[in-house]
């Protein structure tokens, strides 16, 4: 996969990351998490797009059942990304869906 991302990359994928396929999604996300660690970038808007990158592929998963392996990515990128007040939101909203997933799957004590 082409490892030209930008900006613009990132903030198309945050928006269309929903309609994908969560097969095809995964691919694209993982590529974006990749080019972004190789290439960090602190600036707002770029860590915004990233934040709405997992906070929307997480919602793809949810919403496609799929198998809990594709978010595990998700999560650990999620808490690399730096401190930033600008992605505070979507930090604690990752924490919530993951507390969510793993409350869901819990089997009932009989």
């Amino acid at each position: 996969m082409n490892e030209s991302w930008d900006r613009t990359s990132y903030h198309f994928l945050s928006q269309v990351v929903i309609f994908l396929d969560v097969n095809d999604s995964k691919q694209f996300v993982e590529a974006a998490y990749a080019t972004y660690r190789k290439h960090l970038a602190t600036d707002t808007f770029t860590l915004q797009f990233m934040a709405f990158i997992t906070i929307n592929y997480l919602n793809c998963c949810y919403h496609q059942h799929a198998d809990k392996s594709y978010a595990e990515s998700t999560f650990k990128f999620l808490q690399e990304l730096p401190v930033d007040p600008a992605i505070g939101l979507e930090k604690l909203i990752g924490k919530f869906i993951k507390l969510f997933l793993v409350v869901m799957n819990r089997k009932p004590d009989l």
